[in-house]
């Protein structure tokens, strides 16, 4: 009887854990990253917290929690719902978290995604390349329509594995370079933007363990740094 009530205790976690190309996942856990200017001032964190894990058409969903603070801690935004996809063979970002991240999200604002994905294979080698991710949102306050954002993430290579140790650990990473290319049209008129990004990807979990971003010309603007894991 003892070890039937166990198992019945530990069943529905059993059911809700599930897979993401090697990765463990279950509500309730967690991730945060802390944001650093390039003079490695720390300017605001962000939060993700696994809400939910569900099997759709195959794949595996992670339905996950995201917030932004600033640097005085308080939330640039709402909470907002973000979703990842695994279909065994690669995973399927959810990039809607990236934008308000960096602060490029009006305040305030309830943000419509258009286009939305960026692919990771399950297995990263150096010298590959990888699929160009796309995001398309729309930005409005009080019905009104405020921002229209297109960001295009091209180039994506592929570099060799290295150890790296942040505040949530050490780490076995594949450094992936690419180029990026952002439009915000506000009132009519747009304004574009070039960047560099290189970021630090393990296959033990489903985040960038450090993501730097750089300018056309190759200046350190900022990064992110994962500090925990929970």
């Amino acid at each position: 009887m003892k070890n039937l009530l166990l198992l019945i205790f530990l069943l529905p976690v059993r059911l809700l854990a599930q897979d993401c190309m090697g990765v463990t996942l279950k509500p309730g856990m967690g991730y945060e990253m802390q944001s650093f200017s390039a003079k490695d001032k720390p300017n605001g964190r962000l939060t993700y917290l696994v809400k939910n894990v569900r099997k759709e058409g195959g794949a595996t969903v992670i339905d996950i929690e995201f917030q932004s603070f600033d640097e005085q801690n308080k939330t640039r935004q709402a909470p907002s719902q973000i979703s990842y996809t695994c279909t065994g063979d690669e995973l399927v970002a959810d990039l809607s978290g990236m934008a308000m991240g960096n602060g490029q999200a009006p305040k305030d604002t309830e943000m419509k995604m258009k286009v939305n994905k960026l692919q990771y294979p399950r297995t990263l080698t150096a010298g590959q390349k990888l699929p160009d991710g796309q995001m398309e949102a729309d930005f409005y306050k009080g019905g009104s329509l405020m921002v229209e954002m297109t960001m295009q993430i091209v180039n994506r290579m592929v570099g060799p594995k290295e150890s790296m140790t942040t505040p949530a650990g050490t780490f076995e990473v594949n450094k992936v370079s690419a180029d990026m290319d952002m439009k915000s049209r506000i009132m009519g008129m747009g304004i574009p933007m070039s960047m560099k990004s290189v970021s630090y990807r393990a296959s033990n979990t489903i985040f960038d363990v450090r993501t730097e971003t750089y300018n056309k010309s190759g200046k350190l603007m900022g990064y992110t740094v994962l500090t925990k894991v929970y």
